[in-house]
């Protein structure tokens, strides 16, 4: 694997103070993170649980005979999935002087952080394994599988609509939206025939916080490039409160300074020491109903 090369750090550890960064990375990076607040738990498959609707009051006549709702508990089990990055380094890190080492674990500490955020959202949007970009088979429910599906046109905002009332026509109420970076240019920059904007006030569609009430969130990651192919999605909408996920173990760094730990060969052998980042994270999705998806057109 690629090696990364520097000139030096006097200790391979990464300070505990640093490892914070990773997790507030993820919250503040991550669409899914943004959208819906992570909920953690114990390793092992989550039981999440939901009515089949809501339970419905009777009308008790006096004396009369009270009765149970028929509605019922419906289960939804997610797996772990555990995910990791390794990123080796020349071993001349030893030997640079502290201010320089820092900046060094800065910036290492960025690229695990990135890496970890962008994991979660190829995982529990597209099912995708990030280091290859191909469906995960370990991965079985991921928002991307929804049927409610529209088309990208000339009109964003009206797309947009269309999926939100789609939302709306299973009873579900949207929350917050998706982007690809852009499908928010469109969205922004869209005018009306006589050249006022449509949705003024949203610029180039930099840094989009809200639209219409539903909270926003912009990432390449909803095209699920560059780790895969092109999926043609450009907006995901829909009941964030839908879904549930959450790490079951968070972070831990592992520094490597033997063997081969990747396939890469012995690191003693190439000068190199690795890094690696680790994390446990399940998607529970109560129902598919409750998002919709834009698509672009396949050429």
């Amino acid at each position: 694997m690629p090696t990364l090369s520097t000139s030096g750090l006097s200790s391979f550890d990464i300070p505990t103070n640093q490892l914070g960064r990773i997790a507030e990375r993820v919250q503040n990076e991550s669409v899914l993170a943004s959208l819906s607040p992570e909920r953690p738990t114990l390793y092992g498959d989550v039981k999440a649980v939901k009515m089949s609707r809501k339970p419905r009051a009777q009308i008790v006549a006096e004396g009369a005979q009270k009765s149970s709702d028929t509605a019922a508990w419906d289960n939804v089990i997610a797996s772990p999935i555990k995910f990791q990055t390794t990123v080796r380094m020349t071993d001349e890190v030893k030997w640079v002087d502290e201010d320089h080492r820092l900046e060094i674990v800065q910036d290492l500490v960025d690229a695990l952080a990135d890496s970890a955020s962008r994991a979660v959202d190829l995982i529990g949007i597209h099912g995708i394994n990030p280091i290859t970009g191909a469906r995960a088979t370990s991965v079985t429910s991921y928002l991307n599988q929804t049927t409610n599906r529209a088309t990208v046109g000339t009109k964003p905002t009206d797309e947009l609509i269309a999926a939100v009332g789609s939302v709306a026509g299973n009873n579900y109420q949207a929350t917050g939206l998706a982007l690809d970076a852009g499908y928010g240019f469109s969205l922004a920059t869209e005018q009306y025939a006589d050249g006022r904007d449509r949705n003024p006030g949203m610029g180039f569609g930099t840094g989009l916080q809200n639209w219409k009430g539903l909270q926003v969130a912009t990432s390449s990651t909803v095209s699920g490039q560059p780790e895969a192919a092109d999926t043609k999605l450009r907006a995901l909408v829909g009941d964030f409160t839908q879904v549930k996920w959450g790490f079951q173990r968070r972070f831990p760094v592992e520094v490597i300074e033997y063997g081969d730990p990747d396939g890469g060969g012995d690191l003693k052998g190439n000068n190199q020491i690795a890094y690696r980042v680790e994390g446990v994270v399940y998607v529970a999705i109560f129902d598919l109903d409750a998002f919709a998806a834009v698509d672009a057109v396949t050429a």
